[in-house]
């Protein structure tokens, strides 16, 4: 399977959407990967396959197969543990990967809704209805990448993001590199913690809490895949984990395994994807 990852090339689209990346098989080889937590949503659109979803309090597993559909198109994200995937049929599959509450931006759909549907694609851009053959027929990953920026700028609603949501997440940018938590994020907006969950869980789809939480995973992980070997000691100061072994814990339930595994097994593609992949 190839993988081929393009940054959005269009400034003001950037603001929304992080990348596109474009997976290819023609061989039903047998592939596993993983990927973790991320605070960003992935919508994924698959030619000729089916896909079985198992997301539980024990599983996060995605099967791929041959399908009997033309199209399939499935929302991943808000995971709490590591996202495997298996792939078990030739895969035609392109996934774009927006920026953290930017799916606001395209559509006002319930997030459960869109996250139990298997033709999502079609629920957030209604008038596209041809847009994936058109998309697929174009075999060049670049040339694919052109198209959806053309459909997503033409489908940007700005109302749908209130500016209370964008001060929220300026605050924890600006705040990241220190000890940040859900009521200072409230106190310095005005407003008390009941309200910051609401506009959280209508507008990005995940509580505080658990975005703080997979935010600081990830800015972890990102110290970890950069410094090798790396002082666990000093990863979990610099992240403002409790001590090493609310580092461990938090990283093994995470990402299902202990820092100095990932660091181990970790394969990193064109410096943007972070997994661990394996071909049978």
């Amino acid at each position: 399977m190839t993988t081929q990852v393009i940054k959005v090339k269009n400034p003001y689209l950037q603001a929304f959407i992080q990348f596109f990346i474009f997976f290819k098989g023609d061989v039903p080889q047998a592939i596993n990967y993983v990927t973790f937590p991320n605070n960003n949503l992935c919508l994924a659109l698959y030619k000729h396959n089916d896909v079985v979803y198992n997301n539980t309090p024990l599983l996060n597993h995605c099967e791929i197969l041959p399908g009997h559909k033309t199209y399939t198109s499935r929302l991943y994200g808000f995971h709490e543990m590591p996202f495997q995937v298996t792939v078990k049929a030739p895969i035609d599959q392109v996934c774009i990967i927006f920026q953290p509450a930017a799916l606001r931006m395209f559509t006002r759909e319930a997030y459960k809704e869109l996250l139990e549907s298997d033709q999502v694609f079609h629920t957030i851009f209604p008038a596209a209805r041809h847009f994936p053959e058109l998309l697929f027929q174009e075999p060049k990953p670049a040339a694919r990448a052109a198209l959806l920026e053309t459909l997503l700028l033409k489908n940007i609603q700005q109302h749908y993001l209130p500016g209370r949501m964008q001060t929220a997440l300026d605050i924890i940018d600006q705040g990241i590199q220190h000890k940040i938590n859900v009521t200072t994020i409230a106190r310095e907006m005005g407003i008390n913690n009941a309200t910051l969950y609401r506009l959280f869980s209508d507008h990005l789809g995940q509580n505080p809490i658990a975005f703080l939480k997979t935010l600081r995973f990830r800015k972890a992980l990102e110290t970890l895949r950069h410094s090798q070997p790396a002082s666990l000691t000093g990863v979990a100061y610099t992240h403002h984990y409790f001590d090493q072994a609310h580092f461990i814990k938090d990283f093994k339930h995470l990402s299902g395994a202990t820092p100095k595994q990932l660091q181990k097994n970790l394969a990193i593609q064109q410096d943007t994807l972070v997994w661990i992949y394996k071909e049978a």
